[in-house]
């Protein structure tokens, strides 16, 4: 049961989580996530899972057998934020405190969702939050985004994201930590950049007053977009190690990246720049970021692929050409896949 109003102030310390998960042509990895969360001691959790438009049965088979959680059916897929807004609109009509995106190749700790929540508490409790634009003493809450350590899903505890870092110079993000075993250097909670979409903590009034996630983008980079959006509106992203799962990464996207991804890295990060940046679509800013952002994927590419770069290259270029004609939505080119 939800707990129905949403708190317009201070954070409650209690309060109904809603975890949103989106799926497509993936049974295994979405049942044992559905699993993992049966186990979570949140006291007053929901579960929503999108199924995306699978064409294989898994959604089907995955509504027989966790009938216990609530499923919503696209009839085609509508992109990883397509899909999740689905579900941010059936929890913000249920009343929802918190929304929780929540990849569907993850295995969560049965107390992860605990030190996200408290860190909001504790942050408005405390009342001695910075702002960081006036560095004036506020009581108002000023996290917007929370997400917690995450491992890859194989022995020992390598690092996956232990907060996302943007680099203003060049326009690439990347993820504290990122392949390194864990240490006590990733266990400091603090304001980062940007919160992965694999496990973002958000409460319900933000999506009411800053918006959905942007569909245009289709998949990728819409966490970092929704991050500079709060951060523009007075809000802060916060890495809460204490909150900790694993991810199984990218099995959604069949293995290794694809030329796919750097078509919509490239597209999505310079759309999130201009809409946050402000300005025309080839302002020099955007300008700036755009060479170095193409011009050192081309070479890594080359480094990287040698004989096989010509497809991750034109990808890379692809994704600037729609991004300077303003063309969004799903990739339409075949074989970039």
């Amino acid at each position: 049961m939800m707990s129905g109003q949403v708190k317009s102030q201070a954070e409650p310390q209690t309060g109904s989580v809603w975890v949103v998960i989106v799926a497509y042509n993936s049974y295994s990895d979405t049942a044992d996530c559905l699993r993992s969360l049966k186990a979570a001691t949140w006291p007053d959790l929901s579960v929503t899972l999108v199924d995306n438009g699978s064409t294989d049965g898994s959604g089907d088979r995955l509504r027989r057998e966790f009938p216990e959680f609530s499923h919503i059916v696209s009839t085609h897929n509508l992109g990883f934020a397509g899909g999740c807004n689905l579900g941010i609109r059936e929890a913000l009509k249920a009343g929802a405190d918190f929304i929780c995106l929540l990849n569907n190749d993850t295995l969560v700790e049965p107390g992860f969702i605990e030190p996200l929540v408290a860190r909001f508490a504790a942050e408005t409790a405390g009342n001695h939050l910075v702002d960081a634009d006036t560095s004036r003493q506020t009581g108002e809450p000023r996290i917007g985004v929370a997400g917690g350590k995450i491992f890859y899903d194989e022995p020992g505890e390598i690092i996956w994201f232990a907060g996302g870092v943007i680099d203003r110079r060049t326009g690439f993000t990347s993820h504290t930590g990122q392949d390194q075993a864990d240490s006590l250097a990733f266990n400091e909670a603090g304001p980062v950049d940007y919160i992965t979409g694999c496990l973002f903590l958000v409460p319900a009034r933000l999506f009411r007053s800053l918006g959905l996630l942007d569909e245009r983008l289709f998949m990728y980079c819409e966490e970092v977009d929704f991050c500079l959006r709060a951060r523009r509106a007075g809000y802060r992203s916060y890495y809460e190690p204490a909150s900790v799962i694993r991810h199984r990464v990218s099995r959604s996207m069949g293995g290794a990246y694809r030329p796919v991804y750097y078509y919509y890295q490239t597209r999505n990060l310079l759309e999130v720049y201009h809409k946050n940046l402000g300005g025309s679509r080839v302002s020099l800013a955007i300008a700036r970021i755009a060479w170095r952002l193409v011009v050192m994927q081309t070479i890594t590419m080359l480094r990287a692929h040698r004989k096989r770069a010509g497809r991750y290259i034109l990808a890379i270029w692809r994704g600037l050409a729609d991004y300077l004609a303003g063309k969004f939505g799903k990739n339409r080119y075949g074989w970039l896949e």
